[in-house]
């Protein structure tokens, strides 16, 4: 058994959660301690009630601000987050920091650095965020999703930075069949399959988007079921258009889904916003996406997601300006019409993963800390 104590800190959506939620599972099963701390807001996160409660803690990371009105408070609680986590780590007598990246992380990290603890940073998007470049410096390792990421460290950084690809949960990698899938959300009888879906909270634009493609192109779509995750927030209003709508086509409805490995082995194609986590996702199982980035996404990462992607022939994406159901329905029928372009965006997309990288960044990391 390796000997050293790790804590893993991110949080704020599922891009920064699911990544750590992975890099635990592969701790876990080297047995090396490990514990993960996340937001105030993350605790109602559903994949965080399989976490041991034991190793589960939760602090109050502020949300950054410019707004020079609101700056005191901000430094005020960022102080306050920095002081627990340093005593948490004392208490846990943690050796290590992985950071997720994003703000929930940052006290974390700068605890971290005051007490001489080592700390790797993960980066999901192919543009590293600012916690991550702020970090840098002091970073043992930095491990990439992308490839195309390390040209946005300054060189005497690049040597730090791994491309190591995005962790992913043992959910993901399911061993059921795509029928047997097929079957799990009662969707058996379907010849193709949509996946809708908008990230961890759900995308507000895409299933107003979709369901207008439902209304417009119901013929067309009548054999293809869909699995649409709307988010807490849209739920209820899309069950009840959908109700409207009668009987028109196979939809599995949901807010949320636990087990979303099987809903990616069911799927033929995947609607969604170009999140890190999300289009990393699809690349390990092989899935086509049709990608429309959020165009507020922070540095304007989601468009630079989706642009690495429909450059490999994993996905098409959609502009802002070309995001109307006209447009996106005529594209998800000729996608779903070509088998053979669809099997080509499927192999480009697992060309995109690499299904080790939570192992490969665990050993890296156990391999500096015996250094040490």
């Amino acid at each position: 058994m390796d000997n050293f104590s790790v804590l893993i800190t991110g949080g704020g959506t599922g891009g920064h959660i699911f990544p750590g939620i992975s890099l635990y599972e592969e701790f876990k099963l080297r047995k090396i301690q490990v514990s993960l701390l996340v937001g105030k807001k993350d605790i109602n996160f559903s994949p965080l009630s399989k976490i041991n409660k034991n190793d589960l803690h939760v602090y109050g990371a502020p949300v950054f601000t410019i707004n020079i009105f609101k700056m005191p408070f901000f430094m005020i609680n960022f102080l306050k987050a920095v002081f627990k986590a340093a005593m948490l780590f004392k208490r846990l007598k943690i050796d290590s920091v992985i950071g997720m990246g994003g703000y929930v992380s940052a006290p974390a990290l700068a605890a971290a650095g005051i007490l001489k603890i080592p700390v790797f940073l993960c980066e999901q998007n192919s543009v590293p965020g600012k916690v991550t470049l702020f970090f840098a410096g002091k970073a043992k390792k930095i491990f990439t999703s992308f490839n195309i990421t390390k040209v946005y460290f300054k060189d005497a950084l690049k040597s730090k930075v791994t491309h190591a690809g995005n962790p992913i949960r043992k959910v993901i990698l399911t061993k059921a069949g795509k029928e047997e899938a097929k079957k799990y959300f009662h969707l058996g009888h379907c010849k193709n399959i949509i996946l809708v879906i908008g990230g961890s909270q759900g995308a507000l634009q895409i299933n107003e988007l979709f369901l207008e493609i439902k209304k417009m192109y119901s013929n067309e779509l009548k054999d293809t079921g869909v699995i649409w995750i709307t988010g807490e927030y849209s739920y209820k209003k899309f069950k009840d258009e959908l109700g409207k709508l009668g009987t028109d086509g196979s939809v599995y409805l949901s807010p949320f889904i636990d087990d979303i490995g099987r809903a990616y082995k069911a799927s033929t194609l995947a609607i969604s916003r170009s999140g890190a986590g999300g289009v990393l996702e699809f690349a390990s199982v092989g899935l086509p996406s049709v990608l429309i980035p959020y165009p507020y996404a922070a540095d304007n990462h989601q468009e630079k997601n989706a642009d690495a992607f429909e450059l490999a022939g994993a996905s098409v994406k959609i502009r802002k300006d070309e995001a109307e159901p006209e447009k996106l329905g005529e594209i998800i029928i000729d996608l779903l019409s070509n088998v053979n372009q669809l099997s080509r965006m499927a192999e480009k997309a697992k060309s995109l993963a690499k299904i080790n990288a939570a192992r490969d960044i665990v050993e890296a990391v156990a391999r500096e800390m015996k250094e040490k």
